[in-house]
């Protein structure tokens, strides 16, 4: 297995600067996923890794050597593509033992390896099968067996759940936990999910700009919790957002959204905004219905459960919170509590406080 170093990457496809400057250290068996918006570069930026792609500038190490001019066939890294391109003429077992092959092992070295994949991935049913029998998650398991049949040093997986439906990304997450776990392999996962970001990664890298720039990198906790924009803040789980326009009464500041909302801050970084407006983003964890609450939102519907969930329209939008309510309460007024709201700059999407 190996750390991967990157620093100062760029990249340029058809003229046009797609990463600018990328900088990030991946330790030995860690697993990280890049998050941002679609088109943003994060396939460019495994591909680089991979040696798919040349930077024009910067530098790309594996433990510590230069891999930046190698060519991709010399860095020992297995990359997972969004859709399985699976040799159509071989079944199952040829397909996941063809890297094998290409290194001329002996035919009882890739029978034994071909089965502790097949193991690992819970495919031994389909040794037999054809591709083209095969549902798209079972083609996306024998896609990653043929990746890891070869023990590569970093594996890179490039929105490897993004055509499943929700019941395969869920079984293919627990697969791929379980894979990298149980190897220890670097992993770098380009994900436009947030789920899958939250649910599998240790560390999270999170690009944005136009060309693409790291913007923020550290645990899901981390982005979770204090995001640097409303992107990220977005790309690691449900938010609902709030245009808020900035109030001073003279001792501290509020955050008024006609008869919505009303919220004391009493952070500085607002004192330059007074009358200005600003976006306010909200976890759906973190809006409870509490009678003292700040907001006030129309009950839509109750949504039974251990944790009973509120389905309300607050601001205009259709929002999620937690708590109780009767039947008798559906289409009135109920209030809600704002626990750790994030406030984002109105025109470039920053975390102001």
């Amino acid at each position: 297995m190996a750390s991967i170093s990157l620093t100062d990457v760029s990249v340029e496809l058809e003229r046009r600067s797609i990463l600018d400057r990328i900088s990030l250290d991946v330790d030995d068996g860690t697993f990280a996923a890049v998050v941002g918006p679609s088109g943003i570069g994060k396939s460019t930026l495994l591909r680089a890794i991979a040696g798919l792609v040349v930077p024009v500038g910067g530098s790309i190490r594996f433990d510590g050597v230069d891999v930046t001019k190698v060519d991709t066939s010399q860095r020992d890294v297995g990359m997972v593509f969004q859709r399985p391109a699976l040799l159509p003429n071989r079944n199952v077992r040829r397909n996941v033992g063809f890297p094998l092959e290409l290194r001329r092992e002996t035919a009882d070295a890739i029978r034994d390896r071909v089965g502790v994949e097949a193991r690992a991935m819970r495919i031994e049913h389909l040794l037999r099968s054809n591709p083209a029998q095969l549902s798209r998650g079972e083609q996306q398991l024998v896609q990653i067996a043929r990746t890891m049949v070869r023990s590569p040093r970093v594996l890179l997986l490039d929105e490897p759940f993004a055509a499943l439906d929700e019941h395969l990304r869920s079984r293919m997450r627990a697969e791929i936990r379980m894979l990298q776990r149980g190897y220890g392999v670097t992993t770098l996962m380009a994900t436009n999910d947030p789920a899958d970001a939250m649910s599998l990664a240790s560390l999270i890298v999170a690009l944005d700009g136009s060309p693409a720039r790291v913007v923020q990198f550290g645990t899901p906790d981390d982005l979770y919790d204090e995001p640097a924009t409303i992107d990220i803040a977005s790309a690691t789980g449900p938010l609902w957002i709030l245009p808020v326009r900035v109030e001073s009464d003279g001792d501290g500041f509020w955050l008024v959204h006609d008869n919505a909302l009303r919220l004391r801050s009493w952070t500085p970084a607002l004192r330059d905004r007074v009358g200005r407006m600003v976006t306010l983003g909200v976890r759906t964890s973190h809006l409870v219905r509490d009678e003292r609450g700040e907001a006030v939102a129309t009950l839509r519907r109750v949504i039974p459960g251990s944790n009973a969930a509120l389905l309300c329209t607050w601001g205009g939008r259709m929002v999620t919170a937690t708590g109780s309510a009767t039947a008798e309460e559906v289409g009135g007024p109920i209030r809600l509590r704002v626990g750790r709201p994030v406030i984002f700059d109105a025109d470039d999407g920053r975390r102001i406080a």
